[in-house]
């Protein structure tokens, strides 16, 4: 019965891994509102299996590298692919290379300039590498959450496919933008910024103003954009802790 309690956080880890593989999967085929559920469903599976480590008191070091190496597919690989399908998408094309070694041949096909888009995957491999270490982490964020980017990233075609988000496609349907945003989103990961978590530190309601007013937009916003809502929301809670950082 221990064995079971124990591994309990595990098995929403390892659903996690999987959504991550599977996501990738259909990211490269560019079935990409598919992926991106997949991603969600992915952090859903994330965020449980942290609350039943802590809820039957089954913390363990295997756990936390277990689960940083489960978000590193899903919130660090799968963004990654997206992004550089994004770029074939506009165009970049791909090229061929052939290497010769003891007379056997090896054939590479990619595009060179659409390989910017894994900064997302390096930027989320060494924001986590750091979260394992990071005492300071434990009631506040240092910089965006890589679940959340991720989200972001993979939500951009969906962006870009709403009707009353069109007039950005113009905008986000070139290099220098998906470029720039690649970029941003690494560093929006790494840079020191506090931002606010939903873990209890005190039972003061008034500690939690930021993030009842997080929730509170988020229903209509739900309501009148339905998935496109989860890219317009991580904009919002950035938003939200630049007021934060700016009151404190």
């Amino acid at each position: 019965m221990q064995l079971i309690k124990r591994n309990i956080p595990n098995l929403f880890t390892a659903l996690n891994f999987l959504c991550g593989c599977f996501a990738a999967s259909l990211a490269f085929k560019n079935l990409f509102e598919a992926a991106f559920l997949l991603v969600l469903l992915g952090t859903f599976f994330d965020l449980f299996d942290g609350f039943f480590a802590r809820l039957l008191n089954a913390e363990s070091k295997f756990g936390l590298q277990f689960d940083s190496m489960a978000d590193l597919i899903t919130s660090g690989v799968v963004p990654g692919v997206v992004m550089y399908q994004l770029f074939l998408e506009i165009g970049i094309r791909e090229e061929s290379y052939n290497f010769f070694i003891f007379q056997n041949e090896f054939t590479f096909s990619f595009a060179p300039f659409a390989l910017v888009g894994f900064l997302i995957s390096l930027g989320a491999a060494i924001r986590l590498s750091k979260f394992n270490i990071d005492i300071e982490q434990l009631y506040e964020f240092k910089g965006l959450p890589a679940p959340a980017n991720a989200l972001f990233i993979v939500a951009l075609p969906l962006l870009m496919a709403h009707p009353l988000f069109a007039f950005f496609k113009p905008f986000l349907s070139t290099y220098p933008a998906l470029v720039f945003i690649s970029i941003l989103s690494a560093i929006l990961m790494n840079i020191r910024l506090p931002l606010f978590s939903f873990k209890i530190q005190s039972f003061e309601l008034r500690d939690y103003g930021f993030q009842l007013l997080l929730i509170l937009l988020s229903v209509p916003t739900f309501y009148f954009l339905q998935w496109v809502a989860v890219p317009v929301m991580i904009v919002i809670y950035l938003f939200l802790n630049v007021l934060k950082n700016s009151f404190d």
